[in-house]
């Protein structure tokens, strides 16, 4: 990468990380897994098999969320302060910007996600704080994948509020209601569609794979097994397959519309 995109990898840092409902959803998620920790010391359960479950569902409401966040103004916000062309005529190719955009957003999303995580090892008894690190790679990857996918909308839509009101509906429609329409479909039809595609369908949403595979490595790889749900486990190459289509794809389209629109002016 040239010497502009490493500049811009820079400014995009620094001004995320003064971005005030960034600090105040950092703090809320380093708050909330203490909280989740301090409980689990207090439950008659283990700790360990309270606070890890209980910081995938956490983490997989407020991790998509945050890097939404951070990704929905990265193009449009240039183009609306008319400063998108002057960017783009340095020294600086398209497929630079976006990944210094990423790049730029991604670490102070890291340092979030990394803040709520530790804070929640920290308070954890002797033993099970490991346990806990298992979900930093994870975490790290579902947080990538809406940031990708938020600096997508960025790039095709033309105004901040039409990509933040986007990116909203998105998060409702992955987290809450995506499941609910798989469920839907199979009360419809009667159970009848193929436990394959249900599992294929599952583990093709980003927050359905980080579910999926935090469960089974907090309860085992027999967890599923007991409830005949073998088929919902991806293998470490179709795991690897779906975070990097989520991620570079949505990245690599967001150079092809900074292109297209740009042809267009």
């Amino acid at each position: 990468m040239g010497k502009v995109a490493r500049a811009l990898i820079w400014h995009e840092f620094l001004e995320r990380s003064r971005d005030r409902w960034i600090l105040v959803l950092t703090l809320l998620f380093v708050l909330l897994s203490s909280g989740i920790t301090l409980y689990g010391k207090a439950g008659d359960m283990s700790q360990g098999e309270v606070v890890g479950p209980s910081l995938v569902t956490l983490s997989s409401l407020l991790i998509p969320l945050v890097g939404l966040l951070l990704g929905f103004d990265a193009v449009v916000g240039e183009r609306e302060r008319r400063t998108l062309n002057l960017l783009l005529s340095m020294p600086i190719h398209r497929w630079e910007l976006i990944v210094a955009k990423f790049l730029g957003r991604f670490i102070p999303l890291a340092f979030a996600i990394l803040a709520g995580i530790f804070s929640a090892s920290f308070m954890m008894e002797d033993g099970y704080e490991a346990g806990l690190n298992r979900l930093i790679v994870p975490s790290l990857l579902l947080g990538a994948s809406f940031l990708a996918l938020g600096i997508l909308v960025s790039s095709v839509v033309l105004r901040q509020a039409t990509a933040s009101s986007l990116l909203i509906t998105i998060w409702f429609l992955l987290v809450f209601f995506y499941d609910l329409g798989i469920l839907g479909a199979l009360v419809i039809t009667d159970g009848a569609l193929p436990d394959s595609l249900c599992a294929g369908l599952v583990v093709a949403n980003p927050v359905g794979l980080y579910r999926i595979v935090m469960i089974q490595r907090f309860g085992g790889d027999d967890f599923f097994s007991g409830f005949g749900m073998d088929a919902y486990i991806p293998g470490p190459g179709v795991e690897a397959f779906i975070w990097l289509g989520w991620i570079g794809g949505a990245l690599l389209l967001s150079v092809f519309f900074l292109h297209l629109k740009r042809e267009r002016t």
